[in-house]
């Protein structure tokens, strides 16, 4: 969600579905999906909205929730679930004759946003690329005490499969994990257990096949304003069938949805030509229905083309309002009053509706016994509001971004540059290592007002509502030289390209570390994975002057490093991803010893963009752009290995200063109930007796780790199944487990659960999960690709 400059603009705007447009018959579109059974998502007589009911858990919330919506008039009820100006990015209207206050949602991701006083948290990438869940968890909690302290009812994270990382292009991949349906989930389950256990709601997001920026609304911030004038370009229609949708874009919200998630953000793409806010058999069926959601549908901001629809849909809460001030998108909920008291809209799906949004609030206890202070900031564009400076960060916060920026940096080469050894003489060279010369706000509320998202000194996060406002970014170059006072190293530096004093400083000197970047942003998809020319002739230059260069990037995903991997001056690279407020003192550890990296790959990196899927970003010029998912399921590590191409390293790869050995695997029939879900979901599975689930443990992999190195250290044990039957991924991660501060000769054995979905595939036919008959062959190792353990389970 982002309301850019442009769409501040477009106050007087008429309705979306008005605009006449080339659309192509649905029935066309429809068979070139396979395996695709036959829907009409916006026919809400063929998939109703379900009524809630509280669900395993929210019984006495929901309760609660229906009594108090049971007093409300029609234009209360439409109030509480229509956003208005207020000083949130989103602020639901009171209705103070039943005590009902005004509810604050708030970005974002990496902390609320956009206010000051708050820590800028990693992003959720970089949280991915420790592999550990109890970091994960950490974060997310702490951010959520931020919001919580701030206010803030709702927070509109976490990002999970929306977008999942179809393309490695996609301009807000950082904002969410892993493009694998798996891992993916388990950061999503316990980033909302994070959000909740601090009595903030979450809003997981962005529900769904949300891949690109690109064309993802009517409102023009991907193409000039002469191509595509306001409001006569469809959204982009991702048109993906049954079988991928369930097997790798629902199960990250099914994870979350069991977590408890109160909220989720339908997105602004279509979905196999609906609207996804419109589209009732993706909220009514798949969400409501077969996930058993029992919270609110909100909108993205400006999201909502149709009140009826929407609504009728399965969407529940539209924002960021009606007649908002500076930025009015889409039609709202604008006469909803109306559209119920005439018949159009039932008033049952209103209540609904509003049940559905205030049982979160009443479950968290936000009315009782958790009820967050009141909201002094102004966050809302072009409201005249005074507001207060309130500093919500927390001793220890700090500490934990550090960790995890430590814990996520990942060392993807290394020949004996790392870690460095007292030089007597040390150069730092590119314009990531220094300060924003206009301070950590000077790129604007959202860090995309600078011409250029890359030259602005180091990238802590990427810009849009995935970014905060940081109270402050130690640099690398800051963190360096406090460092180096300890040892009397000798330090020089160069931001800028300039070839003879680069080959002055480099030539002369023990080590050079060559700090580069790579921008993102929501409402661009970059345009390649290569470096810019600056940094790339920066590299250049060190490694023609130095054997010792080392290369450290701050980037959201892959870059292209061909050129300089296998130079044999290039002695050490390290991926830092987008590490937040405390950039430099991240990496200084990992540079210097004092931990061994233990990041892994959270994505695959190739050699070059035509490694991956082609066309996963939709860019041909149309009034009705599409993006037909043609390779299903195969993504990342997984068209990787269907095609047979090597990639420069492979999912969950990443070096040690230690060394490990895997041994002693073995699995055993081991049957847990599923004790950790809140909401239990209705997805339909052979074998299911109603007291069984889909959930329950059915196997334990067992295996053992030994740090066979001389330092300590830390190892993420992988567990990867192969399917019986053909027509199935090479290997599916199912289980991972970070084995901490492992001594030298140390071992550790591991258990990792598999359950009964682990071990399931969709049966599109049937409409059911069914475990197939044969043999299953799991693997365990390092990485996707060093899997050095296999054993055999039947079915």
């Amino acid at each position: 969600m982002k309301l850019s400059a442009l769409l501040t603009t477009a106050v007087a705007l008429t309705v979306v579905n008005a605009r006449a447009v080339e659309t192509r018959d649905d029935n066309d579109k429809m068979e070139k999906m396979n395996n695709t059974k036959e829907m009409d998502g916006n026919n809400a007589d063929i998939y109703p909205a379900p009524m809630a009911n509280g669900g395993k858990s929210w019984g006495d919330a929901y309760k609660k929730a229906s009594d108090i919506v049971g007093q409300m008039t029609v234009e209360e009820k439409t109030a509480i679930i229509t956003s208005a100006p207020g000083r949130c990015v989103g602020t639901t209207q009171a209705v103070e004759r039943l005590g009902i206050p005004r509810l604050c949602m708030m970005d974002g991701p990496t902390g609320p946003r956009p206010v000051k006083g708050i820590s800028q948290s990693t992003s959720g990438q970089t949280a991915a690329a420790t592999w550990d869940r109890d970091l994960i968890y950490q974060r997310s909690k702490d951010m959520g005490q931020e919001f919580f302290d701030l206010g803030v009812n709702v927070a509109l994270a976490p990002v999970a499969s929306g977008p999942i990382g179809r393309s490695p292009l996609g301009g807000r991949n950082w904002e969410g994990s892993y493009p694998d349906p798996y891992a993916n989930g388990q950061f999503s389950r316990l980033s909302v257990q994070g959000l909740q256990d601090s009595h903030v709601a979450a809003t997981t997001k962005h529900w769904i096949m949300y891949e690109q920026e690109t064309f993802r609304h009517p409102y023009n911030t991907s193409q000039p304003d002469n191509i595509y004038p306001l409001l006569t370009q469809e959204p982009v229609s991702s048109n993906v069938d049954d079988y991928t949708t369930h097997m790798l874009y629902m199960p990250p919200f099914a994870e979350a949805i069991r977590a408890g998630s109160g909220h989720v953000m339908c997105s602004y793409n279509q979905i196999n030509g609906t609207q996804a806010c419109n589209d009732a058999h993706s909220q009514n069926h798949l969400l409501k229905t077969e996930l058993g959601f029992q919270g609110s549908v909100i909108s993205d901001w400006g999201g909502v083309h149709d009140t009826a629809a929407s609504i009728r849909s399965g969407m529940d809460v539209s924002t960021p309002g009606v007649d908002d001030v500076g930025y009015s998108m889409g039609t709202f909920y604008k006469d909803l009053d109306k559209l119920v008291n005439n018949g159009t809209v039932a008033e049952d799906r209103l209540s609904d509706a509003a049940i559905r949004f205030l049982t979160p609030y009443y479950w968290l206890g936000q009315d009782s016994e958790h009820t967050p202070p009141e909201v002094t900031f102004d966050a809302a564009s072009g409201l005249d509001l005074e507001s207060e400076y309130k500093n919500v960060r927390k001793e220890g916060t700090a500490e934990l971004i550090r960790k995890i920026g430590t814990d996520s940096t990942t060392l993807l080469k290394n020949t004996g540059g790392l870690p460095l050894n007292r030089p007597q003489r040390l150069v730092l060279l590119g314009s990531d290592i220094g300060s924003n010369v206009l301070g950590p706000d000077g790129c604007g509320d959202d860090r995309t007002k600078c011409p250029m998202g890359n030259f602005n000194g180091t990238i802590s996060v990427g810009g849009g509502s995935g970014s905060t406002i940081p109270p402050y970014v130690v640099s690398p170059l800051e963190a360096i030289r406090e460092r180096v006072e300890k040892d009397g190293t000798e330090i020089s530096y160069a931001m800028k390209y300039d070839e003879d004093h680069i080959n002055k400083i480099s030539s002369r000197a023990d080590a050079t570390v060559v700090f580069v970047n790579n921008w993102a942003e929501e409402s661009k998809d970059r345009h390649n994975i290569d470096l810019d020319e600056e940094q790339a002739m920066i590299l250049d230059a060190a490694v023609k002057a130095s054997s010792n260069v080392i290369i450290v990037m701050h980037t959201p995903g892959v870059v292209n490093m061909e050129k300089w991997a296998d130079n044999d001056n290039v002695t050490a690279i390290v991926e830092a991803y987008y590490p937040g407020q405390e950039t430099g003192d991240a990496v200084v550890p990992i540079l210097y010893g004092e931990r061994s990296p233990s990041g892994k790959l959270p994505f695959t990196w190739g050699k070059s963009l035509s490694d991956y899927p082609p066309n996963t970003i939709s860019t041909d010029d149309s009034m009705t752009p599409q993006a037909d998912f043609s390779e299903g399921v195969y993504i990342d590590y997984r068209w990787f290995d269907k095609k047979e191409i090597e990639p420069r390293w492979e999912f969950g790869f990443g070096l040690s200063y230690t060394t490990f050995e895997f041994s002693d695997i073995s699995v055993e029939e081991n049957y847990k109930k599923d004790e950790n879900e809140v909401q239990a979901t209705n997805e339909p599975f052979e074998g299911s007796d109603g007291t069984n689930s889909l959930y329950d443990t059915i196997k334990t992999v067992k295996a053992t780790v030994t740090n066979t190195g001389d330092v300590e250290g830390c190892e993420v044990v992988q567990l990867y199944v192969t399917f019986p039957g053909d027509n199935m991924p090479v290997r599916e991660l199912r289980g991972f487990e970070k084995v901490k501060d492992l001594k030298s000769n140390e071992s550790k054995q591991v258990e990792m659960d598999l359950r009964l979905k682990d071990l399931s595939v969709w049966d599109v036919e049937r409409q059911t999960w069914v475990m197939p008959s044969g043999e299953f062959k799991l693997s365990v190792g390092s990485s996707s690709r060093q899997l050095p353990l296999h054993t055999t389970c039947t079915n």
